[in-house]
């Protein structure tokens, strides 16, 4: 093991493996999570693995990370998985005029399509809307990140690495220009200084934040787009069906276990924790939905949530628009701070070449010269038995009971599921019944 010590921020989709990266090439990790397993937006979005066809005609580099980097997490984690496939559906003329810039951005990105006729896909898909004009097939695929993140924390723990969850980062330890390290504290109150030669912020949606409040760092610049997703307790589809169309709201349906997710909308916020929920979106999302699959209407929101996606700022000001790639930000060039890197933007479906391309930033910082093998590496996932339960949840710091739940995986739970109070189950009867 390398004696080079890492400290990451946030255990979502990007911290996770960019933990199980760094611990895979030998560094000494450690990861803090303030919260819960996926409890940030990796536990609040549609459960879409992207094959990238969603970005082909707006996001180039998007579009080719997520082709690539949905082949290789099938691979390493097929316990997390569903290959449902997914369909890109013409309802009217509009949509239509799309059909060759959308063949033309999955050909430039590498995405296999097909066109299919749309009399034998209402054959395969009875509850699609009959007047479909076209339709294109794509290897789009559902994943549980309650499993996905889970297992590679997992994985990097078997590496060596330590995880801390619960566990809340709420200093920086300095030597004049240098960070040296974190000061945490664990939810029964206890504080604890962890040192590093590198301290990595993956805190997604509250990176800016973090290390301005904290550092006085001010040069990431962020567009915080939270997305509403509508749940309808019903599966109509085996594939996720996409709207022909430029990225926009209410254009996606994504059958997760017995249940469909409608989304997305989506609208930006200055803070992740405090933001409300339009009521109007639900009905609106509700409403799209059902023009690609009418029985839509005909069923109750079950529930609703939104999750915020950390978006990289550009100048243009339309969320929509915004590019789905990341960046990486050296602090001690952009804010003449050393020992701290910050990773912005992104998606789970590209957080593999994201950790990549991060742990590789960092062994040129430190003139090292080791290989990520993550795209090889089968991610652990276990037998739940109750002689290793209690080790495992205490290894993770979590609750036994959401652990037995994560990893026997009722067919009842979507995203945010695990964390939805009651108010949410009643607010939404009370506003569809």
């Amino acid at each position: 093991m390398s004696s080079t010590k890492i400290v990451v921020i946030g255990a979502g989709s990007t911290g996770s493996f960019i933990t199980h990266d760094l611990a895979s090439r030998g560094f000494d990790v450690t990861v803090i999570e303030r919260g819960n397993i996926i409890g940030g937006t990796s536990g609040k979005f549609h459960g879409m693995l992207h094959s990238g066809a969603r970005y082909a005609m707006t996001d180039t580099a998007a579009a080719k990370e997520s082709i690539l980097d949905n082949k290789v997490i099938s691979d390493i984690a097929p316990f997390c998985i569903e290959n449902t496939e997914g369909l890109f559906v013409a309802l009217n003329d509009e949509d239509l005029s799309f059909q060759e810039k959308f063949e033309n951005g999955c050909k430039s990105a590498g995405i296999p399509i097909e066109n299919i006729e749309p009399n034998k896909i209402l054959d395969e898909e009875p509850f699609l809307n009959k007047k479909i004009k076209a339709a294109y097939l794509v290897p789009d695929k559902t994943i549980n990140s309650f499993r996905f993140i889970t297992s590679l924390l997992l994985t990097a723990k078997r590496e060596s690495a330590k995880v801390y969850l619960n566990t809340e980062v709420v200093d920086f330890i300095k030597e004049g220009n240098t960070v040296k390290g974190v000061r945490v504290k664990s939810q029964n109150g206890e504080i604890k200084d962890i040192a590093a030669d590198l301290v990595i912020n993956s805190s997604g949606a509250w990176a800016s934040n973090l290390i301005n409040n904290k550092l006085g760092i001010t040069s990431i610049e962020m567009i915080l787009s939270a997305g509403t997703m509508a749940v309808i307790n019903r599966r109509f589809t085996k594939r996720i069906i996409n709207r022909l169309r430029e990225p926009s709201d209410g254009d996606i349906v994504v059958p997760f276990f017995n249940d469909s997710i409608i989304g997305t909308t989506a609208f930006i916020v200055d803070d992740p924790d405090k933001f409300d929920i339009d009521r109007d979106d639900i009905s609106f999302l509700q409403k799209a939905g059902s023009e690609m699959i009418p029985a839509l209407a005909t069923y109750p929101v079950q529930r609703y949530y939104a999750g915020v996606r950390p978006l990289v700022a550009t100048e243009n000001e339309d969320s929509r628009k915004a590019s789905r790639d990341f960046r990486i930000f050296d602090h001690s060039k952009t804010d003449n701070i050393n020992g701290i890197i910050s990773i912005v933007g992104g998606k789970l479906s590209t957080s593999r070449i994201m950790a990549k391309n991060i742990v590789d930033f960092v062994n040129d910082k430190f003139n090292m010269n080791t290989k990520s093998n993550t795209e090889n590496i089968k991610l652990y996932w276990p037998s739940i038995t109750a002689e290793t339960v209690d080790e495992m949840a205490k290894s993770l710091s979590i609750d036994k009971g959401l652990l037995i739940e994560i990893i026997n995986e009722s067919s009842g739970r979507t995203y945010s599921d695990m964390y939805s109070g009651v108010k949410d189950f009643l607010y939404s009867r009370m506003l569809f019944n």
